[in-house]
């Protein structure tokens, strides 16, 4: 039998606090810069000396990963409360006129509770984009300051 895709258990293990830790390991982000600097002298005293932020970052991103999982199960909560107190009604319908007008009342209550979590995963979306733009701008300030201070 083949796993569900939409199944909320799974969609959740790929926010828990090891699986962020595999995508964003400060021990394996050190060891790419300590293999560079093998061939470039006080290297290993620059990594010393961010040790505490590549740690602080894996950190973050485990935050943001919770609140990414917070913001799931928010959805799978509004989806439940839109949608359940059809499903009682319609499991109790007995008759086709109102069998009928249930599964209509449960396909209007479907597409507003998704459409109630698309609003949420939009608005995080939008948030990230804000994040990304304002972290892309600070990048490109930070490269200036470096360049300028090598010259």
């Amino acid at each position: 039998m083949a796993n569900n895709p939409f199944d909320p258990a799974e969609i959740f293990k790929a926010f828990s606090s090891d699986a962020m830790a595999k995508v964003f390991d400060p021990t394996a982000m050190m060891n790419v810069f300590q293999d560079a600097g093998k061939s470039l002298p006080g290297m290993a005293a620059v990594i010393d000396a961010n040790k505490r932020h590549f740690e602080a970052t894996a950190e973050a991103n485990k935050a943001a990963a919770a609140s990414y999982k917070d913001m799931l199960e928010k959805q799978m909560k509004i989806f439940k409360e839109v949608t359940e107190p059809i499903q009682k009604m319609m499991a109790e319908a007995t008759d086709p006129a109102t069998i009928k007008n249930q599964t209509n009342a449960m396909t209007d209550a479907v597409e507003q509770a998704l459409g109630l979590m698309q609003g949420m995963a939009e608005a995080s979306r939008v948030a990230n984009e804000k994040a990304f733009e304002e972290a892309k701008d600070q990048v490109a300030n930070a490269v200036k300051k470096a360049t300028k201070s090598e010259a």
